[in-house]
């Protein structure tokens, strides 16, 4: 049970407790010995510490984050992307917690949530480290995963409040993606020839339908050759119908002959092979989401409406409206002969 002490050479009564990963802790009470009050005020002190103690050996158990956080998942996400990005935020995190020997939610401090940020994504603690430095805003994402996590543990009575509120961390500027040259289109379909299939169809249905890599992976049973159209599972987990390009059709049939269950098969680390492929290909500042960019960008350069790029690529309005506005003057000056 906790306990009080003075130390010598200091005005305060000191708290010995245990904390949920059963280790002992010192911390100054901020009861001046000698005041008025101070033995009546240190005993309930030492009485609510004592409290807490108690709750968390009957609960640590449970608590423990490593014991719930990824079952919870599994009902808290309702959509599998959404899932599958939540667990990866978690296997840093845990990873970061298993660091520190963070059990419990109680020892998720406001301090601890900052201080993982730089464990995350500073390249002189990772070089120490040997790890490579993630990007400041995945690091912020993975906080935010942790957000929920900790107001969950608000909710079952573990923790008396968040402590990843009013962290006061905000994203961070990044380099927007370009879109592809015609020249550089033209050699990156070249090489593809010679890699894997998955890759030259997950090159073709996004360059045609503008989709994201993810969304490359649509079931077969929602393309319909008869309407010409194809569904895809956008951000946030609704669906988009869009009209099927007639340059997919032979991909469509050949999957369709093979069984298959889906568009194209991508593996688990689709965008990291891409990313690699492209720098070794000499593109190093090209990510498989410039394609998107790219089809956009040329729906803007051939005077195509906002409105309409976006009922075909699916619900995207920043940044379609992002290139619109950065259009180069010839690309629109034949709206003059309109006026």
């Amino acid at each position: 049970m906790a306990s009080f002490y003075s130390r010598k050479n200091s005005p305060f009564y000191y708290i010995r407790t245990k904390g949920a990963n059963g280790e002992w802790s010192d911390k100054s009470s901020g009861i001046r010995i000698g005041s008025q009050g101070a033995i009546r005020k240190i005993h309930q002190k030492v009485a609510e510490f004592t409290k807490k103690e108690s709750e968390q050996a009957s609960d640590g158990s449970a608590a423990a984050m490593q014991q719930w956080v990824p079952g919870w998942f599994s009902h808290h996400y309702t959509n599998e992307l959404s899932k599958k990005r939540a667990m990866n935020c978690w296997a840093h995190l845990s990873t970061y917690f298993a660091l520190k020997k963070i059990r419990h939610p109680q020892e998720v401090t406001y301090s601890v949530c900052h201080d993982y940020m730089k464990w995350r994504s500073d390249p002189a603690i990772c070089e120490k480290d040997e790890r490579k430095p993630g990007n400041w805003n995945t690091a912020l994402t993975e906080i935010r995963v942790l957000g929920t996590i900790m107001q969950e543990a608000v909710a079952q009575g573990w923790i008396i409040s968040n402590p990843c509120a009013r962290l006061k961390l905000g994203r961070r500027d990044v380099k927007e993606k370009r879109a592809i040259e015609r020249d550089e289109q033209e050699k990156i379909e070249e090489a593809l020839k010679s890699c894997p299939e998955w890759m030259q169809d997950s090159w073709l249905v996004a360059m045609k339908q503008g989709c994201r890599l993810s969304e490359v992976k649509a079931p077969l049973k929602r393309v319909s050759l008869s309407a010409m159209a194809i569904s895809f599972r956008v951000k946030g987990g609704s669906l988009h119908t869009a009209p099927l390009h007639a340059d997919l059709v032979p991909l469509v049939k050949r999957r369709q002959g093979q069984d298959a269950e889906f568009l194209v098969d991508l593996p688990t680390n689709a965008s990291k092979l891409w990313n690699q492929w492209l720098t070794n290909q000499g593109f190093p500042d090209l990510s498989f989401h410039c394609i998107r960019v790219t089809v956009i960008t040329r729906f803007a350069q051939a005077n195509v409406t906002a409105e309409k790029a976006m009922q075909y690529i699916g619900h995207c309005d920043e940044m379609v409206h992002g290139i619109y506005r950065k259009l180069r003057p010839k690309d629109v000056a034949s709206l003059g002969d309109i006026l």
